[in-house]
């Protein structure tokens, strides 16, 4: 039997006996150590996340588990042409394997930061498929016209580089940029979360089938001002909303500084090691979509 028959058989294998991850009976989150492996739960560095933990609470926590059959099942529904399906199924994978403790809070996965999002499910992917029996391709052209193929790992992922001229302005204390103006306003711009995300995406939903109006000036920064999902609300959306007419110049020129320095800090290349190139930085793309991100896309290519 040929080496891809016989990878392709025992894929389908773990399938069928519901083994992906091998994850059994998990420890409810609050009753095991975040710092050490335990039942299936693996911790995760915050400094190696792509916000370096910076825009969290002192003293959190988070770990991860692999993916269960039910939870890959899910995921194979989903549609790559449709932004919504890949937020929701993206969301569902974290919402299921990923844990956060906070220090004084009843911490849940909207309390992560989008920037971190997909780091984690590369992260989640990686022990699922522990093996290798799935593994991420990119190919890239070298400059002699050969193809090399580059595995993606979560060690690669990195593509939120904020200047320096944005991080003089981070506090410690805040977990956020602090900016006091002339008129003796303070501004603080915060890393969206997750919950954060969610709440302006259905209410921008909400208001285009109610066929009103949005703001668009207003949606643009939006994102960065709110620090906790669980105050966001359309009467606390509603009152900043007018708030903003209210701003001078120095607030609109710092919020649109920022909100464009943000973006360009955010990457979709990943650098890799390419022999006879160095590192090299390459657009992130996976062949048959984000769903081969958990679903074997060559699986037909592998049997016989």
């Amino acid at each position: 039997m040929e080496t891809k028959e016989i990878e392709a058989q025992k894929i389908i294998e773990r399938l069928e006996n519901n083994d992906l991850g091998n994850i059994k009976d998990i420890a409810p989150i609050n009753n095991i150590n975040l710092d050490k492996d335990n039942m299936g739960w693996k911790p995760i560095s915050l400094e190696l996340l792509p916000t370096q933990g910076l825009y969290y609470p002192d003293g959190t926590k988070i770990a991860i588990r692999a993916a269960t059959f039910g939870e890959i099942r899910h995921w194979s529904m989903i549609d790559d042409n449709d932004p919504i399906s890949i937020e929701d199924s993206l969301n569902y994978i974290i919402e299921k394997c990923v844990q956060i403790i906070i220090p004084g809070k009843k911490a849940t996965y909207r309390d992560l930061k989008e920037i971190d999002r997909f780091y984690l499910v590369i992260a989640i992917r990686e022990i699922t498929f522990k093996e290798g029996e799935n593994d991420l391709i990119i190919e890239y052209t070298k400059n002699d016209g050969n193809i090399e193929k580059i595995k993606v790992q979560k060690e690669i992922i990195n593509y939120f580089n904020p200047p320096d001229k944005l991080m003089k302005f981070y506090s410690h204390k805040d977990k956020c940029f602090v900016f006091n103006t002339s008129s003796g306003i303070i501004l603080k711009l915060y890393i969206p979360s997750l919950g954060v995300v969610e709440f302006l995406k259905n209410y921008n939903i909400e208001m285009q089938q109610n066929g009103k109006k949005i703001d668009e000036i207003f949606q643009r920064y939006s994102l960065f001002l709110f620090d906790d999902w669980r105050k966001l609300d359309r009467t606390t959306y509603n009152n900043m909303l007018q708030e903003s007419y209210s701003w001078d110049l120095e607030i609109i020129s710092i919020l649109s500084n920022v909100v464009d320095l943000l973006k360009d800090s955010v990457s979709t290349m990943i650098k890799a090691n390419v022999p006879g190139e160095g590192e090299v930085a390459i657009p992130l793309s996976f062949q048959g979509g984000i769903k081969s991100i958990f679903i074997v896309s060559d699986i037909l290519d592998k049997l016989k």
